[in-house]
């Protein structure tokens, strides 16, 4: 490959339309989802009324909260789950529902009536303290008896996963990750500092962009890539010479380079606007932000997304076409976006998601704790990008010469 075959096919692929659209729904939904301002950071002072809130290990408030959920769902007689990442809504029979109303009230020491006027009691209370009109999980106070058992809980939970089946807050991945406890001044101080000396604060923003553009890089390469590799069939006889006149190892790795350059270019572009905002912000603070440290999570984050897509979008084109591609691309894009919501955890979802979620700004330590999981995630897509690449090569070349792989045409 030589950088005068890359350029024409940078300039092919840039002068397409579907190019620009491509851009212009990048930077549409960039501005739309993240906005035009960032969440200021600000330095926590011990007058706060409060601090947020983090991850507990208390096993009481465990098995408050789950308990809590529980009744919730069991009071509204609809439970969600989400099996392989997609929303399911579950209805107990009558029978099934009676063994979760059981499980309440041993947990609780209460009759199912003594649980509803409690509830009533708390909602009435929440509603009149607050000029909000509802009342979430988060401040519902299950009551829980004082010799409650957290083995016993957990035995409870296993039985309410067996009624509702996989992918319910009630797995025991699920129940711990959601469980939570307001910050102390000190753990909340602690995190100030990580973000100011760790991240520079620009790495902290860096998170949250790398998030958003993560979502819309996990589809919109798809329809690019096809495009691309469509381009002879659809294109006049000058573009089929010239594409017959180059070894197909050649000619396949510019368009496949090209095409992951010419995504990656407007997302080092839009990203400087919250680049520039993080620096202002880390200004203020007086803290010397860095924005190199913001441009290597963006490219070590974002660009095995983009290898990923693209070389999906060569291989399944040029084996079965162009609707493939995008169909293939559009279910592995749901169960990327459904399994890394479907616990209601955006910050730290790691596992083999092709869209790592980090949908908040700070948490310094929480990043600490998955780098190692992001690493090994960020390595295995690009490493598969460039095998469907390669794969894509094989295949091209194939169909290209009579069917003997890189023998001689016919």
């Amino acid at each position: 490959m030589t950088l005068r075959l890359l350029g024409k096919e940078m300039r092919l692929t840039a002068g397409s339309l579907t190019y620009w659209l491509i851009v212009g729904i990048i930077g549409l939904f960039i501005v739309t989802q993240l906005g035009m301002d960032l969440t200021m950071i600000r330095e926590p002072k011990k007058t706060d009324e409060s601090y947020g809130v983090t991850r507990t290990n208390d096993k009481q408030l465990i098995q408050q909260q789950t308990y809590g959920t529980l009744y919730l769902e069991a009071h509204s007689e609809s439970y969600s789950t989400y099996p392989l990442g997609f929303f399911k809504g579950v209805q107990l029979n009558e029978e099934e529902q009676e063994k979760i109303q059981a499980i309440l009230e041993a947990a609780s020491g209460l009759s199912m009536a003594e649980l509803e006027k409690e509830y009533s009691e708390q909602m009435t209370q929440k509603m009149a303290e607050s000029s909000e009109n509802s009342m979430n999980t988060a401040d519902y106070e299950f009551p829980l008896k004082e010799t409650a058992s957290y083995q016993l809980f957990e035995q409870d939970m296993v039985q309410v996963v067996k009624l509702l089946g996989q992918g319910s807050s009630y797995e025991k991945e699920s129940y711990l990750r959601a469980a939570t406890e307001p910050k102390t001044y000190e753990q909340a101080i602690k995190e100030y500092r990580q973000i100011a000396e760790k991240d520079r604060v620009t790495g902290a923003y860096a998170r949250i962009v790398c998030d958003y553009f993560g979502i819309i890089l996990g589809i919109v390469p798809v329809f690019l890539g096809a495009t691309v590799i469509l381009r002879d069939r659809r294109g006049q006889a000058e573009q089929v010479i010239y594409s017959r006149s180059i070894a197909s190892l050649r000619l396949i790795a510019s368009r496949f380079i090209s095409t992951a350059l010419l995504l990656l270019i407007p997302v080092l572009l839009i990203s400087l606007l919250p680049g520039i905002q993080s620096l202002v912000i880390a200004g203020k603070l007086g803290i010397n932000g860095d924005l190199i440290l913001f441009y290597q999570y963006i490219l070590a984050w974002l660009l095995p997304t983009i290898l990923f897509v693209t070389g999906m979008s060569f291989f399944i084109t040029e084996l079965f076409g162009g609707i493939a591609a995008i169909a293939v691309q559009i279910l592995f894009w749901l169960l990327s976006i459904f399994s890394g919501s479907s616990s209601g955890n955006l910050t730290g979802e790691v596992g083999w998601n092709l869209i790592p979620r980090f949908n908040k700004v700070g948490e310094r330590a929480v990043f600490d704790g998955i780098f190692e999981e992001l690493v090994r995630n960020r390595l295995f897509f690009a490493g598969m990008g460039i095998l469907l690449f390669l794969l894509t090569v094989i295949v091209y070349d194939y169909k290209r010469k009579g069917g003997r792989l890189f023998g001689k045409g016919a």
